[in-house]
């Protein structure tokens, strides 16, 4: 017989039965930025706005006494068409220049138009980063990155028992991924050693995200209610969703009051992190349980179809009984048989023969 769905499951929103919807939202989001860095790829062969850590490039460390702001130092850097460059300023007197590659002219002509615009500038450091070393760190960066996957799946495989909670979380971290790097291509942001912080730590936040909800998952398993497990899933789903609007939100306001309130040189590290982090909580409710439950759903599909059915036995009829004789009104009624009365046929009755005995444990009557 059926069971009923449980009083709290009743008229609970059903999250993994719309999984399609969120499917598609994630495809509307993702398709944008692999379209963008197509379009960038064929128009300038660069998919992306690589920075000088990635392209190479010079690095200057100057000191100024006097008072001055970046500003200051962006308007001094366009007259040689570097309005790009990276300016970021430590502590009152020092300032960081990190341009393109640049010939050793060019580089003095820089240091003498900041010290025509800030008399008693000193120049501390200045470095050279070759397009080779760049090219190397971009790819160890995706070389750590792939490893850091497997790692994961190895141990989420490990700690769930089952390798499809961890396929599930890295598909999800995968779509996360591509949303931080979508949005970047579109927006053609800068993308540099910072850009590394930024998706680490969406692979440390979706990750997290996941594994809590999977925990809850699991726990709801080891009930061993008769519960559907896509049921189950939805419901634990619903049990951890206010914890990750709430961790996520939380998040995204303080990064969002940095990008808002912060200056030109963190603004594309809050950026990315604010992305990272609402992809990141999204993936976690939205795509990685219901992956589960199509998997788990695909799985036991297969596993019905490839059982044979067992031959069904045909019911046999019951024998018939012989039809009893037309009751005279004239004779008494004939007593019934034990055996009939017993089959609950006809109700014991004292007042009929052969039907006021007592009966022993068992159901058998004592002669």
């Amino acid at each position: 017989m059926a069971t009923s769905p449980a009083p709290a499951s009743r008229g609970a929103f059903n999250l993994i039965g719309r999984r399609r919807w969120w499917y598609a939202l994630s495809l509307a989001v993702i398709v944008p930025g692999l379209f963008a860095l197509y379009l960038h790829h064929v128009h300038d062969h660069h998919a992306l706005n690589w920075g000088v850590d990635f392209t190479g490039g010079n690095s200057l460390e100057l000191r100024i006494t006097q008072p001055f702001s970046v500003g200051d130092i962006r308007t001094v850097m366009s007259r040689f068409q570097l309005e790009d460059a990276i300016i970021q300023r430590s502590g009152d007197t020092e300032v960081f220049i990190r341009t393109r590659p640049l010939t050793q002219s060019q580089t003095n002509a820089i240091i003498a138009a900041v010290t025509a615009r800030f008399p008693g500038t000193m120049m501390l450091r200045q470095d050279t980063v070759g397009p080779e070393i760049g090219a190397e760190l971009r790819n160890i960066a995706i070389f750590g990155l792939a490893i850091g996957l497997i790692l994961q799946v190895i141990f989420i495989s490990f700690r769930f028992h089952s390798i499809r909670f961890a396929i599930a979380a890295d598909v999800a971290l995968l779509h996360d991924l591509l949303v931080v790097i979508g949005a970047f291509a579109i927006t053609q942001r800068e993308v540099n050693s910072s850009f590394l912080a930024v998706l680490l730590t969406v692979a440390g936040y979706s990750i997290n995200d996941t594994i809590v909800i999977f925990d809850r998952i699991r726990e709801n398993l080891g009930l061993r209610t008769r519960e559907p497990f896509e049921h189950l899933v939805n419901r634990s789903v619903l049990e951890a969703l206010v914890r990750s609007i709430n961790t996520a939100m939380t998040a995204v306001l303080a990064i969002g009051a940095v990008y808002v309130f912060g200056g030109e040189t963190i603004r594309d590290v809050a950026f990315g992190l604010v992305v990272a982090i609402t992809t990141g909580g999204y993936s976690s409710i939205f795509n990685a349980s219901p992956i589960l439950v199509d998997w788990h759903n695909w799985s036991e599909r297969r596993r019905a179809g490839g059982q044979v059915p067992r031959p069904v036995r045909a019911a046999q009829p019951a024998p018939s009984l012989p039809a009893a004789p037309a009751a005279d009104p004239g004779q008494p009624a004939p007593a019934i048989a034990s055996g009939e009365r017993h089959m609950g046929m006809v109700p014991t009755d004292p007042g009929v023969p052969g039907g006021g005995g007592r009966r022993r444990r068992g159901g058998r009557r004592r002669r």
